[in-house]
């Protein structure tokens, strides 16, 4: 069965009608001028059913409301995690307005992009964290029966972080103790036998609760649609919090996340084409990789915080966090890529036969540190007869990653007797499957060890800032804030044996300026006009050229304005956002691997501008109806391709019936994009060793869910959720390596809730 739903191209006109339309139009009801707003403990969401936030702190620091906020910021709530069955930050993401995402194999290697470009900063408790999914990092692991909710700010925010990312900035807030004693658990029961369960325990350990401590065990084992694959999840937080004093408080804890995908991929699992250039249109369950294929992420970060209020109003935060993370990739799968120079260039492209499939073999491992520290205080201002608010702080990150991986870096890569690619890395020729299409996987077992040989990658990125918040008559206030960065990136080498070689190629910025400017204009008491502008820098990690030289930092201006509305005492946010970035060297993918590192070879482009719309409305718009939803349009020009869609719809929805059936909430979502572009290597097979290696245009698809919630008793719950409910055939990516990844066919679960 079909979509009947689709997204068709709409006049900027209309758009813009709609638009001012959900922003200015009051709502049906009127509002009630004592109705009591909904009650959040700073940033914690998870003991109201809304779909929306009271207060957003991740663009400039200080506690303002959605609608104070100069920039697009959206809270992805507690209840909309449970509702939508969220339990990644994939998941998260994929439900989140104006942000859409790319993989590069099925083991997390996922690319998020917002504004049309990729998203880099991410934070955990105000602490700057390496979410990014890749082969040596851990953002893949990330685990949301952690966290209480996810604040994305949209646009750039280099005030806090001193990188002025222009896409977006994913701020993650753990659950945090409470004096309350309660648990709660959950079981989830899902097909490709999906089993997934979760323990809260919080609990104060004092009688008056002044010491009070925090347990959540998350656990989860899952086959999926593709065969050979299995992923086991497992997440702990163990968080304390301790009153020093009527108005100070020290919190502290441990987390634990890890990962380990069986049957995980090296790139895209899945060939377009045939030798002879006809579609393959494989099934959704194609994985052609080794029974050996494996890929494992976690990471261990523990942390402290300590809070001081005085009575004037001013508070200080202090912040420790230390990460560790590891991981290990030993895959084996069959795909088209670079042979070695004696077959041709390239090899692995399959016949209808059976015949033309060769083993791809890839091990690596990494282990990486980050120290992050912050202080800040903020407070109240009094100048010229009004108040004011100020921040000042100083924060940054100390990062390290070690590499072991290709040339000297292992050894013992033997296999079938086969000499590797380079160092523990197997390319298409030499090891040939006889019918891939009859093939179950096994093949002489890939096992290596660490030498002493490794690439160390060390990045330093520190800087002071101060901010503020000034009211320049009723109805107007003023953002004006600057960040001065000290950043230094030290790049590793692969090649040298027992040799520490963290300062083969060096980037060092100094003195950085990155200014935050913005006015917000009450027009009424629910709506207000506001402009922001401020400054980029980004640097772009360990991206290397063809040269493997790191790529310089990311710089430019961003230019955002428009219109918010906060209705029923904030219940209701609405937002419309018209915003326009201009970068220089920015990172493209040029499709090809670097033959020593294995690393992606990128090339840095000047005089990219993006521009578009962010229209947004979330929270609930009639009694016991919840609503998420999302509209943005994006064109980018200066890129050789526009890989992100020109229009996104985001949708997520519940509604609690009324009377006698008030036991019962139902809802859904919808997900739909218009088509995108993507690049190929080496292209559609012409024969006699030529390609064509143009872009491939994909069309666009939307996707359809429901879910149902019945409340049993007032401390159990069985909810059921059903993703892809068409059962739409859409991709992942299309053309990495000539090879595609499918998205989730339809799936289903069922949860049980009990809390007491």
């Amino acid at each position: 069965m079909k979509p009947t739903y689709s997204v068709r191209t709409a006049t900027r006109g209309s758009l813009a009608a709609l638009a001012v339309a959900l922003c200015w139009v009051q709502p049906a009801a009127a509002e009630d001028a004592d109705a009591p707003s909904i009650i959040v403990t700073g940033q914690r969401t998870e003991e109201t059913s809304s779909y929306t936030g009271q207060e957003a702190s991740i663009a400039i620091g200080l506690p303002l409301t959605l609608r104070e906020t100069p920039q697009t910021v959206t809270v992805v709530t507690r209840q909309l995690l449970d509702d939508q069955q969220i339990e990644t930050i994939d998941d998260v993401l994929a439900t989140t307005p104006g942000v859409t995402s790319y993989s590069n194999d099925n083991a997390g290697r996922t690319n998020y992009r917002a504004r049309g470009f990729e998203i880099t900063n991410y934070r955990i408790d105000g602490m700057q964290v390496d979410g990014q999914s890749s082969l040596t990092s851990g953002g893949a692991s990330t685990n949301m029966d952690l966290y209480d909710s996810v604040q994305i700010v949209r646009g750039a925010n280099g005030l806090l972080g001193g990188t002025g990312d222009p896409s977006a900035t994913i701020y993650l807030q753990r659950k945090q103790p409470t004096t309350r004693l309660g648990a709660a658990g959950m079981l989830t029961l899902g097909n490709w036998d999906k089993r997934r369960v979760m323990a809260d325990l919080n609990a104060p350990v004092t009688a008056d609760g002044t010491v009070r401590g925090r347990l959540v065990f998350t656990d989860e084992s899952t086959g999926t649609f593709r065969e050979r694959e299995h992923i086991d999840r497992r997440g702990v937080l163990a968080n304390f919090a301790v009153d020093l004093g009527p108005k100070t408080v020290l919190n502290g804890g441990v987390q634990y996340e890890r990962t380990i995908n069986k049957g995980a991929t090296w790139g895209s699992n899945v060939a377009i084409w045939f030798a002879d250039g006809t579609l393959a249109h494989l099934p959704r369950s194609t994985n052609p990789v080794t029974d050996w294929s494996i890929a494992r992420r976690k990471t261990t970060t523990a942390f402290a915080n300590l809070q001081h209020e005085w009575d004037n109003g001013w508070r200080l935060r202090l912040g420790y966090a230390r990460t560790d993370g590891s991981a290990y990739n030993n895959m084996g799968l069959a795909k088209v890529n670079n042979a070695a120079r004696s077959v041709g260039g390239f090899a692995g492209f399959w016949n209808q036969d059976g015949t033309g499939a060769y083993l791809n073999a890839f091990h690596s491992e990494a282990d990486s540190g980050r120290d992050n520290m912050d202080v800040s205080a903020h407070g109240p201002l009094h100048l010229f007869g009004r108040e004011h608010q100020l921040m000042i702080g100083i924060n940054g990150y100390w990062d390290r990653v070690t590499q072991y991986t290709f040339s000297n870096a292992l050894g013992n890569c033997s296999i079938a007797g086969v000499a590797p690619y380079s160092g523990c890395q197997y390319r298409a020729a030499g090891l040939p499957i006889d019918d891939w299409r009859s093939w179950d996987g096994s093949y002489a077992n890939f096992e290596t060890f660490r030498t002493d040989a490794r690439a160390v990658d060390k990045t330093r990125n520190i800087g002071g800032y101060v901010a503020g918040r000034f009211s320049l008559m009723d109805g107007l206030t003023a953002i004006v804030g600057g960040r001065i960065s000290d950043y230094k990136a030290h790049g590793g080498d692969y090649t040298v044996r027992n040799v520490y070689t963290a300062d083969a190629a060096v980037t060092r910025e100094k003195g950085v300026f990155t200014p935050y400017a913005g006015l917000v204009y009450d027009v009424t008491r629910e709506i207000s006009l506001y402009a922001s502008y401020t400054d980029m820098f980004t640097p772009q990690g360990n991206l290397r050229d063809e040269n493997d030289n790191l790529l310089d930092p990311v710089t430019g201006s961003s230019y955002e304005a428009g219109i918010k509305g906060a209705f029923y005492g904030g219940k209701l946010n609405t937002s419309l956002a018209f915003y326009r970035n201009k970068q220089s060297n920015v990172a493209e993918s040029t499709g090809l691997i670097h033959e020593t590192t294995g690393e992606t070879i990128y090339r840095a482009v000047s005089g990219v501008i993006s521009k578009g719309i962010d229209l947004d409305a979330s929270g609930e718009v009639l009694p016991g109806w919840n609503l998420f939803f999302g509209y943005s349009y994006l064109d980018v020009k200066g890129l050789s391709y526009q890989r992100d869609p020109h229009h996104v719809v985001r949708l997520s929805t519940s509604y609690t019936l009324p009377g006698a059936l008030d036991r019962l909430t139902i809802g859904g979502g919808i997900s739909s994009q218009s088509k995108t572009e993507w690049s190929t290597n080496p292209g559609r097979p012409l024969g006699g060793g030529q390609y064509d290696a143009a872009n491939l245009k994909v069309a666009g698809y939307t996707l359809v869910n429901l879910m149902a919630r019945y409340q049993v008793t007032d401390t159990i719950q069985i909810s059921a959720n059903v993703t892809n409910l068409t059962d739409k055939t859409y991709y992942r990516q299309y053309g990495f390596y000539d090879g595609l990844i499918y998205g989730e066919p339809r799936s289903y679960s069922v949860t049980l809730r009990a809390r007491i």
